[in-house]
């Protein structure tokens, strides 16, 4: 009886025993778990990549509007606007989009076609034709597109504003910044950017040329440049 009693008393504690070492954790089965590494940064210009191979054109267009949508609403900012205007935030948008974005993306990957290389005679082909002919289009569009969309979303009325918003000095205004921008960037962009980059990157050039945009079509312009010039003047 004492064998049995004994034997009883033995089993359970071997078997705890050995239940006990199989969950012991040591520190050396700690640091061989591992957990898989991700380079997000790598991974989201990866997926921008193929999103602009997939949707060139539809990438060029919301590119665009998002940027000049933000430069417009950055312009009326620094006006200290006591509320933003965004029926002309989305006419910028707007034009922008189709302009700044699907139609210039297209015409740089004609452009790219039709002189392609990065030899200095097709760099100075492409820079002079998109200054001189698809700037001219562009600036006209702002300047003409801008105020009457900005009445159609505002309160509806028809398309009358758009060719009153075409004038001979404004459009000189731009045509000056846009040479003094985008002839120094297209040299660069058409030697050293990527064809599917340069949507992208020529929208982060426009934006900034859209805050002058966006001055010359809110009536900010002609203020600034009388400020310049005051601030010139003191120094």
């Amino acid at each position: 009886m004492h064998v049995f009693t004994l034997v009883a008393l033995v089993l359970p504690a071997t078997a705890l025993r050995a239940n006990g070492r199989r969950a012991t954790y040591t520190r050396r089965s700690a640091d061989a778990i591992t957990f898989p590494q991700r380079d997000f940064i790598g991974d989201l210009g990866a997926r921008y990549q193929q999103l602009v191979k997939d949707h060139y054109v539809p990438m060029a267009c919301l590119q665009a509007a998002v940027l000049a949508g933000g430069a417009d609403i950055a312009t009326q900012t620094l006006e200290h606007a006591q509320a933003l205007d965004w029926s002309h935030v989305g006419a910028m948008s707007t034009v922008a989009s189709t302009m700044s974005g699907g139609a210039n993306a297209i015409w740089l990957r004609m452009l790219e076609e039709q002189y392609p290389g990065r030899e200095t005679d097709a760099i100075i082909k492409k820079t002079m034709i998109h200054a001189v002919i698809l700037a001219s289009i562009i600036n006209s569009a702002y300047l003409a597109g801008v105020p009457a969309l900005t009445d159609i979303y505002s309160s509806g009325l028809p398309i009358t504003e758009g060719v009153e918003g075409w004038t001979l000095p404004e459009f000189v205004t731009l045509t000056k910044l846009e040479v003094c921008m985008f002839i120094p960037y297209n040299t660069l962009a058409f030697s050293f950017v990527p064809p599917r980059v340069r949507p992208l990157t020529h929208a982060m050039v426009s934006a900034t040329f859209n805050v002058a945009v966006s001055a010359v079509t809110l009536g900010y312009w002609d203020a600034w440049v009388r400020g310049a010039a005051h601030l010139a003047h003191l120094n």
